[in-house]
């Protein structure tokens, strides 16, 4: 890790993909800062060269980032900088502040009322002018299951929670958080996912979490809607078509993928039982991009171990 001497970086490199303006709002608030902002696909080796910091969401595709001094993540998951990739073990690795807990439950409520009110197929009957009357699905009272624990899946339990479903988690430890009605251990997958009508994956990609939901625990999924706002590594992907075709899962929202974009090649893109968005369920603001870095920053002058100090070997 960083000395924990005092140190003032000034050279900061940010990649502003979707966060155009990052860069303004950091020298308006730290002007004596020297920012060089660019596009991810536009960012050289000489650009890594000459930052002391980087800060964006994912790595450049040239230069020596994996051995910068300190690296800032302003995604909800640090793995496209920590999973697999090399990095320097004594990369100081921060991530942001912001809760995307919020914002995330909202896509997964979304997604679960677009099935249980049968949104996709009354698209259907509108684009073929066919007046085609159906019951909806009552969303309240059903079974919802999370994968993780963190802000991102309290998030998605209080939405659930909201509109009067059950909610329960999955975790590592199976350590008790508000708000769901109980956590389990991982190892009890089959067991709390008996009855369920939502399965949500919202854990960080690691070592331990790399294809979590393979081709056992897709065949005991008892039928369960899946939600993707995890990580693509999450699933092994290459089963889904299977686990959709035998039953094992009703149907499936996919924000993230193993690789990203996904490939027009790929199986999953004309299926009637798949929902697809481009990894969109939650997106940094540039408020909350900048709380974090500017926070860590502060303490890196002062001598001190930022708070948002990423483990490497826990990968979050």
């Amino acid at each position: 890790m960083a000395s924990p001497s005092p140190w003032f970086p000034k050279r900061i490199l940010i990649s502003h993909n979707l966060h155009e303006g990052l860069g303004e709002f950091l020298t308006a608030r730290r002007p004596d800062l020297t920012v060089r902002a660019l596009a991810l696909a536009d960012i050289s080796a000489a650009d890594v060269e000459w930052a002391e910091v980087m800060v964006g969401f994912r790595p450049p595709r040239e230069g020596a980032w994996r051995d910068l001094r300190w690296i800032h993540c302003i995604g909800a998951g640090v793995d496209a900088f920590l999973f697999r990739t090399g990095l320097s073990p004594n990369t100081l690795l921060t991530r942001t502040s912001e809760d995307f807990g919020p914002q995330i439950g909202e896509y997964c409520l979304a997604r679960a009322l677009a099935v249980t009110q049968r949104l996709r197929l009354h698209d259907a009957d509108q684009a073929a002018r066919e007046w085609r009357p159906t019951h909806s699905e009552r969303l309240a009272g059903t079974r919802v299951v999370v994968v993780g624990t963190g802000s991102v899946g309290q998030g998605i339990a209080r939405a659930f929670r909201a509109v009067g479903c059950s909610v329960h988690g999955l975790s590592r430890s199976g350590n008790r958080h508000e708000p769901f009605d109980t956590v389990e251990p991982l190892d009890r997958f089959a067991a709390v996912l008996d009855g369920a009508r939502w399965l949500i994956l919202a854990c960080p990609l690691t070592e331990e979490s790399w294809h979590l939901l393979d081709r056992s625990k897709l065949e005991a999924a008892s039928g369960a809607y899946l939600i993707n706002v995890a990580r693509g590594a999450v699933i092994d992907e290459s089963v889904l078509p299977l686990a959709l075709d035998q039953g094992w899962l009703s149907g499936a929202a996919l924000d993230v993928f193993e690789r990203e974009p996904l490939s027009p090649d790929s199986p999953l893109w004309p299926r009637r039982d798949v929902t697809i968005s481009p990894h969109i369920s939650g997106l940094t603001t540039i408020p909350g991009a900048a709380a974090g870095f500017l926070t860590s920053l502060a303490e890196v002058e002062a001598g001190c171990r930022p708070e948002l100090t990423v483990e490497h070997q826990r990968g979050y």
